[in-house]
């Protein structure tokens, strides 16, 4: 019988390795992040939440005399943006600095969670991939629902009882945030009328924005508790697992 040149050596058939299973956005299991604890970037969320909130019930109880300089200003025939600088104005500052150290260390905090959570369930799909953790909060547009389904599916993926509450903590958000910016759009209109209308509005739309926050913070103290709990029995079960 003649060789077949073209005929595969002699000899035991090696499987090829099988295709690593992904789960969203590409990443492998044999790649997945280690668990890791979320509980002091989750504690210090809630504190800077709490300190926020407090200076934003100081900007509601200052805004009456606010108002007072806008109408003053109004009746002088110039705009807000020339207005007296009151206590208002400097509590809408303090906001702006505790709002930027809130933003940092709970992107963090949620950053570190969603990797927890890929770890904890790989087989969930997250619908936003990690680095909306940091854009999806200011992102224009995206920024009314990115963040939600962030928040949701990293709750999804550690929660150890039943998801809830998470539809109204976000609807208060959006609830604050819109009346919080429409507050700092009247404090800077540059027409006399637009300052009278803003000076009449203020106390309102603070008032409105603060009771939006409260709900929004008292719903969120308890995501991130329950985040970082389910988090931290999924970390010690995989521990004890591994000691024995």
């Amino acid at each position: 019988m003649s060789h077949d040149p073209f005929a595969p050596p002699a000899g035991p058939v090696v499987p090829a390795p099988p295709a690593p299973v992904h789960h969203t956005y590409g990443a492998p299991l044999y790649s997945l992040p280690p668990l890791r604890s979320t509980a002091g970037l989750g504690t210090a969320a809630i504190v800077l939440a709490c300190v926020w909130s407090a200076v934003q019930v100081l900007k509601l109880a200052l805004a009456p005399a606010a108002a007072d300089a806008l109408r003053e200003a109004a009746a002088a025939g110039y705009g807000a943006y020339d207005s007296a600088f009151t206590g208002y104005d400097l509590a809408a500052i303090l906001s702006f600095a505790v709002q930027l150290a809130t933003y940092i260390v709970t992107c963090l905090w949620l950053y570190t969670s969603r990797s927890t959570a890929v770890a904890a369930t790989p087989g969930l799909v997250h619908q936003r991939s990690k680095v909306w953790a940091w854009l999806g909060w200011w992102v224009p547009i995206v920024s009314l629902w990115f963040p939600y389904q962030v928040v949701r599916d990293i709750r999804r993926a550690t929660a150890t009882g039943p998801v809830s509450g998470i539809g109204g903590w976000w609807a208060a958000w959006l609830v604050f945030v819109t009346l919080s910016n429409t507050a700092g759009r009247m404090t800077s209109r540059t027409t006399a009328e637009a300052t009278a209308t803003a000076a009449e509005a203020l106390v309102f739309v603070e008032l409105a924005a603060t009771v939006g926050m409260v709900v929004a913070l008292v719903l969120w103290i308890r995501m991130v508790r329950d985040v970082s709990r389910s988090q931290a029995e999924r970390i010690a079960a995989a521990r004890q697992e591994h000691r024995s």
